[in-house]
């Protein structure tokens, strides 16, 4: 059996997708708001708040029935800009609600949570970073990842650092930044994107995926720690430029802009490029390629 925290996200969604898809298991579903969620005969959801520790609480009681539990964690307050703004909001959710979720949590196969690339900082000339590395986030959000991660891996769980994910939004009442673009390009508007800073990025689906195949196929020799990524380096603007593609559209509606013109638009610092090394899970998971497939 299942069990995804923070399952109406945008990775949640496909998580779930991936989990029907890939497996004959049940799944419960743990979000704050259940409603207009993905329906199936196969998840239960269950509204918790991982802030209220009597609400976590009977959860966690609840599920002392079930046995070798497979847990995937998505909870996360990841804007970086309002994390700044909300600094002690966001260290409850990312760190103390994590770290009492966890600590009241029994029965647990494996438990899968979920990171950020954020936790590394500046990748120069093009260095992909190893899961290994030193880490040296630019921005708040990313120590408090990196603090979560410390509290995951101390009970004996592993975790996994995501980079930047597009995909269609599978909710019917949030959108992604994919469906802005496609939106923005379809009604023949153009489109700011940046053509200098570079991610090795990833649909959410293969992320998902990827992340399921690691969870059904689990042992105690999994690595930690590992990357989640796409084998190429990617700029937004590139990625705007596939997507118009896609779409039979003018790719001059894609206007490639630079970070420096950036100023004002972000609070927080973010890190110009970010690229990880997937080497480690390509060879868990028996794998030659990892590709962006929008």
């Amino acid at each position: 059996m299942y069990l995804v925290v923070g399952a109406n996200g945008f990775l949640g969604s496909y998580v779930l997708k991936n989990i029907l898809e890939q497996t004959n298991d049940f799944v419960i579903a743990v979000a704050r708001k259940t409603e207009q969620v993905t329906a199936s005969p196969r998840i239960r959801w269950v509204s918790c708040d991982i802030t209220d520790t009597e609400g976590v609480d009977v959860l966690c009681r609840e599920l002392e029935c079930y046995d070798d539990m497979k847990v995937v964690f998505l909870v996360a307050y990841h804007n970086p800009d309002m994390v700044e703004k909300n600094l002690e909001i966001a260290w409850n959710i990312n760190v103390t609600s994590l770290s009492y979720f966890v600590n009241n949590l029994r029965n647990v196969k494996c438990l899968f949570y979920a990171s950020t690339d954020n936790v590394y900082g500046n990748s120069i000339d093009n260095y992909r970073f190893k899961e290994n590395d030193l880490l040296n986030p630019v921005n708040v959000y990313g120590r408090q990842k990196c603090a979560a991660e410390s509290i995951v891996i101390w009970y004996g769980y592993n975790v996994v650092r995501y980079p930047f994910l597009i995909s269609p939004s599978l909710s019917p009442v949030k959108r992604h930044f994919y469906d802005v673009i496609t939106d923005t390009m379809k009604n023949g508007r153009e489109i700011e994107m940046f053509a200098d800073s570079f991610r090795s990025s990833l649909s959410f689906d293969t992320g998902a995926a990827l992340l399921i195949d690691l969870i059904e196929g689990y042992s105690g020799d999994v690595p930690k720690v590992l990357n989640i990524c796409g084998d190429d380096a990617f700029s937004k603007y590139e990625i705007g430029l596939m997507l118009a593609k896609k779409l039979g559209v003018d790719n001059r509606l894609v206007v490639p802009v630079l970070t420096a013109e950036a100023q004002g638009i972000f609070e927080a610092e973010r890190a110009k490029s970010t690229l990880m090394d997937n080497t480690k899970v390509k060879e868990v998971l028996g794998i030659d390629e990892i590709k962006l497939v929008l």
